[in-house]
């Protein structure tokens, strides 16, 4: 049975929608997905589907456990009528293997004799209380014998169990059911269902073991005394049976699971742990080019959330229509079945999402999925996996979409570059002739950086220090690297390999600045590092200084040959006026607010000006160049304080 076509009227957030699922040339259902805002209609559409099926099995079992007695699974209610209507519709249509349809009907009304006139080309078989309460629900056709040959599963938000730390959980390996003619115990909606697979999983090792063994009559010889005797003996063979094929499907489950975190993987098994740990599966994995098995997970809650989530869910999928089914053999392509899964990548990592699920699904295909999700990364991989061969429909229109169209997509895609344009324009970097030399490469925090770094160098150079420190500067005129993006950057380059050594330096003035001034030296990974410019002496008093006070005063200060000059945030007053001319002011008081000390002091280099109007300041651009060119003015400066700065940069190259 196959879900064929769904229409909704004036249904909650849903105006009008008529879906007609599709399927391959070979009459195998393709996958759906449904995506949308919350809020748009998505849950009251697979509700409305578990609804019907809830109704179908009804017509076969007087008895079910979905539901207790008569009650609705999804009770019937006027507020669900969109405002302005006088009803809501809900239609769904199925198709029977033997091309006989049933259709399920659920209708509610303000005004119930208008409603029938207006579905009356419908020929629906209204309930005869309708008129009198205004709802009703219908199945029309013959249901006979759906449940006892399909794998049928709703997987709800809340289908996983609570964590195994709670005191509360209770042991799921012996479990007894009595059924009864009439009486179905199977509830197809599926919840704690991690419990109950892992009780599960471990029957089926333990009947392969007992019961599927073969045993061949073997005539094996004995040597005493020189000489061979017979004795009666037997050999274990092959292990045959139901069982041992469940176990093969498992594996295969298992395997494509843990393919997206172990991409050198050969095979993955569940097996059976010590009884010091309770006699409950393990997960035994074999890497490519290894003859060796490994033991990664000792016992089933040794997995990662994930990683028992997606063994649950699929492996759910094998042990319902394990139930159902008569064959003596059973394979993944020959499950067929609905399947509805809510949210289908709650609690995956982005990895799980987009590579193990996608292919999960590809092991069923049989098997009719309807899928909601809210996960790009999810929809990015099923377009890797199945090219065309699904489908995305968007609530609450129920119109066909793209990938490119999901809105999800569009806004991580927009966070993503609004984030990282300016980044991945400096990568760059990594592709120009400087990355590809062999010297380390020193990449600095502000455009202004790197020269007062380069000229200090220079100036140790002249003297015959650090002459042996090779490396170059990623010398940039723009803004490209501020602390954050920086930080952004040198953490991104750290996760693929280098073949030199990169070396962020960052100011202590911010976030990241602070944060790796705790260590010398910071390392990130694959060669890359970040540090710190250090505290000199003469500023010990200061909470987080910038580049420009690793020099002293006498040549912070220093005129270039327009008289402008850098200023500091301690020599104003409250009113931002300079302490030592009040005449001289900052135009916005807001640049020294709580910064005119010299524990937070700060550099002023724009809007100070005399009684007159005139700019008084120096850029720190111009002054990181006058420094860089050694003007007149600034020449024979103090570098002191940057020699342990390349004694940290020394100490990370010789490495």
């Amino acid at each position: 049975m196959y879900l064929k076509n769904i229409q909704i009227h004036n249904y909650g957030a849903i105006q009008k929608i008529n879906i007609e699922f599709p399927f391959n040339d070979d009459g195998t259902p393709k996958p759906v997905v449904l995506v949308g805002k919350n809020g748009s209609g998505k849950t009251l559409l697979t509700s409305s589907i578990v609804d019907s099926l809830i109704q179908i099995k009804r017509l076969e079992f007087h008895s079910i456990a979905e539901a207790k007695d008569s009650s609705y699974y999804k009770a019937g209610k006027k507020d669900y009528i969109r405002e302005g209507q006088s009803f809501s519709f809900v239609r769904i249509s199925y198709a029977l293997n033997n091309d006989s349809r049933l259709i399920y009907n659920d209708i509610a009304s303000h005004s119930p004799i208008d409603t029938r006139k207006t579905l009356e080309h419908y020929n629906i078989n209204f309930r005869h209380d309708f008129n009198d309460n205004g709802f009703t629900k219908s199945i029309d056709g013959e249901a006979k014998g759906i449940f006892s040959k399909n794998a049928i599963l709703y997987f709800p938000v809340n289908r996983y169990y609570n964590p195994a730390w709670l005191v509360e959980r209770t042991d799921p390996r012996i479990e007894t059911i009595e059924s009864y003619v009439g009486q179905n115990t199977d509830n197809f909606i599926k919840t704690n269902v991690i419990n109950s697979i892992e009780s599960w999983i471990l029957d089926v090792i333990l009947d392969s073991e007992l019961y599927e063994k073969r045993v061949i009559p073997a005539q094996p010889f004995i040597l005493v005394e020189g000489t061979y005797h017979p004795y009666n003996g037997t050999l274990i063979g092959q292990k045959e049976g139901k069982n041992t094929q469940i176990q093969l499907l498992i594996n295969k489950v298992l395997t494509t699971i843990l393919k997206s975190k172990i991409p050198n993987l050969a095979s993955a098994r569940f097996g059976i742990s010590s009884k010091e740990s309770g006699r409950k599966i393990s997960v035994i994995i074999r890497k490519k080019g290894s003859n060796t098995d490994e033991t990664i997970a000792p016992t089933f809650s040794h997995m990662s959330s994930g990683e028992a989530m997606l063994v649950a869910l699929f492996c759910s999928i094998i042990k319902n229509f394990d139930s159902v089914s008569n064959e003596d053999k059973l394979n993944l392509t020959e499950i067929t079945g609905l399947v509805i899964i809510d949210e289908i990548d709650l609690n995956l990592h982005i990895e799980y999402a987009k590579k193990a699920v996608p292919e999960l699904l590809r092991l069923f295909p049989k098997v009719q999925f309807i899928i909601t999700s809210h996960s790009p990364f999810f929809l990015l991989g099923m377009k890797d996996a199945f090219n065309f061969n699904y489908q995305i429909i968007s609530t609450p229109d129920g119109e066909i979409i793209e990938e490119s169209d999901f809105e999800e997509l569009q806004t991580a895609y927009s966070i993503f570059i609004d984030r990282f344009e300016d980044i991945k324009g400096n990568l760059n970097i990594l592709e120009s002739e400087i990355y590809k030399s062999t010297r380390a490469l020193v990449i600095t925090e502000g455009k202004t950086d790197w020269k007062h770094i380069k000229s200090a160098l220079l100036h140790f150079q002249s003297k015959g220090e650090f002459t042996d420190l090779d490396f170059v500067f990623h010398e940039y005129e723009d803004a490209s690297f501020s602390d954050d993006k920086l930080n952004n950057f040198l953490t991104n380059v750290a996760q693929v390999s280098n073949n030199k050594k990169i070396i962020g330096i960052f100011d202590r003035d911010e976030g990241n600045g602070r944060k790796y001034s705790r260590n010398r030296i910071n390392m990130l990974g694959n060669n890359v590092y970040a540090i710190t410019i250090p505290q000199p002496e003469h500023r010990s008093y200061h909470d987080g200084i910038c580049i420009e006070f690793m020099y002293k005063d006498k040549d912070l200060f220093k005129q270039n040959k327009d008289g402008r000059r850098l200023y500091t945030s301690s020599q104003f007053n409250d009113h931002g006026r300079l302490f030592q001319d009040t005449q001289v002011g900052v135009q916005n008081h807001n640049k020294i607010k709580g910064k005119n000390n010299q524990k937070h002091d700060n550099i002023i280099d724009s809007e100070v000006i005399n009684i007159s109007g005139d700019s008084l300041a120096m850029s720190k651009n111009d002054f990181a160049n006058a420094v860089l060119s050694q003007d007149d003015e600034f020449k024979d400066l103090d570098f002191s304080a940057f020699k342990e700065l390349f004694e940290i940069i020394s100490d990370i190259i010789i490495k």
